[in-house]
């Protein structure tokens, strides 16, 4: 819901917009290679750190590059009314789904 949001918007963030799209994807990925995998495997810290790497730069890259952008172009009632749809959206999704 954000996101095509963000891309209507704000057009010229389409392509960082595309791109946490795919760091979203990696981090899904990620968690459910770490859920089949014993915490005692050798592989496990080392795919953690790649994690914690991987969503602090997505995190950082969103902050400071494009969701100022966004955030403008939006504005604060918009934003508020896709909280409330997210909000609403998480309500009817399976925790198997999630």
């Amino acid at each position: 819901m954000f996101y095509p949001a963000a891309r209507e918007a704000a057009p010229d963030t389409t392509d960082p917009v595309l791109e946490s799209v795919e760091e979203h994807h990696v981090v899904v990925w990620m968690l459910s290679e770490l859920a089949d995998l014993d915490p005692k495997d050798e592989r496990f810290d080392a795919k953690m750190t790649v994690l914690m790497e991987n969503v602090r730069h997505h995190v950082e890259e969103e902050g400071k590059d494009w969701l100022p952008q966004v955030r403008k172009a939006i504005g604060r009632n918009r934003l508020v009314a896709l909280g409330e749809q997210l909000e609403d959206a998480k309500k009817t999704v399976t925790p198997a789904t999630r």
